[in-house]
């Protein structure tokens, strides 16, 4: 039967996450990484040794037991994780992935901007720390090979999408998996399909 997601990887890991994601949504995933949460850090300190710039609201801070004043903060690995996992404020989990979305945004933005050859340099032994805390289909090799890609060639625009999308779910409440958002699975998948322009099947 139905269950939330990441019910998916705690039952089967990535395989089974992969193969549920596949199969409820018609979308093929082509690679997976795994990263845990000592990896998020070293990898933001790796890559923003000067901190991300954020925006900490003050609900935040007590809940997260986080040492700085509200607004405006350049936050490191720890703090920042911290600021990924927060979702007790009024968008709830649609607030922590706004906040996810954001800072995968700026670490694009850290590693693109103003590459220096000493960066480029510096890649290769970034990419060997960071693989002890990840778990990945992709070799060193082929990561390195990406990462340079991005770096000597700057991504200008991201666009993300969140699913599911607004006014396509209603709040529902299961005794096997509790709290639920029960969503309209036509309209979600017609709007992944259309982010990533694969073509509508045709009926005969």
């Amino acid at each position: 039967g139905y269950n939330k997601l990441n019910m998916a990887y705690y039952l089967g890991g990535k395989e089974l996450l992969v193969k549920t994601i596949q199969d409820n949504f018609n979308i093929a995933i082509d690679h997976v990484v795994e990263i845990d949460f000592e990896g998020f850090t070293y990898v933001v300190d790796a890559i923003a040794p000067k901190g991300i710039e954020v925006d900490v609201p003050v609900e935040m801070i007590a809940d997260m037991n986080m040492k700085v004043e509200p607004g405006k903060n350049n936050l490191h690995g720890e703090d920042l994780l911290k600021y990924v996992r927060f979702r007790h404020d009024s968008n709830y989990d649609f607030g922590r992935v706004k906040r996810q979305q954001e800072v995968l945004l700026k670490l694009k933005d850290e590693l693109t901007n103003e590459v220096s050859f000493k960066q480029l340099a510096g890649l290769p032994k970034v990419i060997e720390g960071a693989m002890q805390y990840v778990t990945s289909d992709l070799s060193v090799s082929q990561t390195l090979s990406l990462a340079s890609m991005v770096a000597l060639n700057p991504i200008n625009e991201v666009e993300t999408i969140t699913i599911p999308l607004e006014n396509s779910y209603v709040n529902k409440r299961y005794e096997h998996a509790g709290e639920v958002l029960q969503m309209d699975f036509t309209q979600n998948i017609e709007a992944l399909n259309g982010f990533f322009n694969i073509p509508k099947a045709v009926s005969n």
